[in-house]
């Protein structure tokens, strides 16, 4: 009779740890982006993706974040607008019961055609909300992969459970919605990815209380830093004004301070219109005016601008391009010329040992 000794066992134990590993290891397709969803801005979309039409990867999380009068709400309607019209699920989360049914129409998003929720607390807009988007069944873990864009506004006016159910005057446990935030990122992080689905934040910057030089930042610890693939700051940056000297539109200027599917730290400027929406021709045409003639003659509207082989002024411009129907070629041209302005260094091919 053999007696098994202890160099068998080990070999066994061995094999049936790299069964396990290969298992866990082994992955059929890499988590690339294959979808984008337009944000109704050329400048934008391609200073996030890097590629024509681009716009927010589909699958990751976004985050929006600014401060007030940034026009953060307009658009996150535009981009659900957008996603409305290319095939794709609608979700918004009107967290600050804010949302105009009026104003959302003009800037291309139907509310009726959607589904609109407001989730009362953290827990609830992960565990129902989220959740109830991106599992066709929760029990079995079955994912609805339709594409579909969630947008939570703001995520910044949601309280923690513990927070929402105690009075004002009773003592709080620390930091309670930085931890439900970070909770729910891991929860759920992996689970949008391979349901197709993009969770697109909303936030609005604080002034920063703990330094000593001020600044902003925003709530919530550092879960929204962490976990987006892609964070894109807005600042106010100018008013529009009409002949009779009143104000019907606002710029916004952008930085893509984070970004894991394309280049980060692309800057560009984008007009939105109160009664109009967001200006995507006015928009290109003073990326092409910065581009040809530096930034201070593009803000004074002073330049003309080369375009289709002639030479007129941004107003001009905007009038053609609409009677004959150019916004198509309008948006070519400013991916050709944004190539060309964001050509990287000539440097050898570099080998690997």
């Amino acid at each position: 009779m053999a007696i098994r000794g202890k160099k068998d066992d080990n070999k066994k134990k061995g094999s049936k740890i790299e069964e396990a590993a290969k298992k866990t290891c082994e992955t059929n397709e890499l988590s690339e982006v294959s979808e984008w969803g337009q944000t109704g801005c050329t400048v934008l979309d391609l200073a996030i993706s890097n590629v024509f039409p681009g716009g927010i990867p589909i699958g990751r999380i976004v985050t929006f974040y600014g401060g007030m009068s940034t026009c953060k709400s307009v658009l996150a309607a535009t981009i659900l607008g957008y996603a409305q019209r290319s095939g794709k699920i609608a979700h918004y989360g009107d967290v600050e019961h804010t949302l105009d049914e009026r104003f959302s129409r003009i800037y291309g998003y139907e509310p009726n055609d959607s589904i609109v929720s407001y989730p009362n607390n953290l827990e609830e807009m992960f565990d129902d909300w989220i959740a109830g988007a991106i599992y066709i069944d929760q029990k079995k873990k079955t994912l609805n992969t339709k594409p579909k864009i969630m947008i939570v506004d703001s995520v910044s006016a949601l309280p923690a459970k513990i927070e929402a159910d105690k009075r004002m005057d009773e003592g709080q446990s620390r930091a309670p919605r930085a931890k439900q935030l970070s909770l729910g990122f891991r929860k759920y992080i992996k689970a949008l990815s391979e349901s197709n689905s993009t969770l697109v934040f909303v936030d609005q910057t604080r002034v920063n209380m703990a330094s000593a030089f001020g600044g902003e930042c925003v709530s919530g610890g550092k879960a929204p830093e962490f976990y987006p693939s892609v964070r894109v700051y807005l600042k106010h940056d100018g008013k529009v004004i009409n002949r009779s000297e009143k104000v019907i539109g606002i710029w916004t200027k952008f930085k893509v301070t984070k970004n894991k599917v394309g280049p980060p730290f692309r800057e560009g400027r984008f007009k939105i219109l109160f009664d109009y929406g967001l200006d995507d021709i006015a928009s290109n045409l003073h990326f092409l005016s910065e581009v040809q003639s530096g930034k201070d003659a593009a803000k004074k509207k002073l330049t003309k601008i080369d375009l289709f082989g002639q030479q007129h002024k941004m107003s001009w411009w905007i009038d053609y391009i609409e009677k004959e129907n150019k916004e198509e070629e309008l948006r070519k041209e400013t991916y050709r010329v944004w190539k060309i302005a964001h050509t990287p260094e000539k440097r050898k091919t570099r080998h690997y040992v």
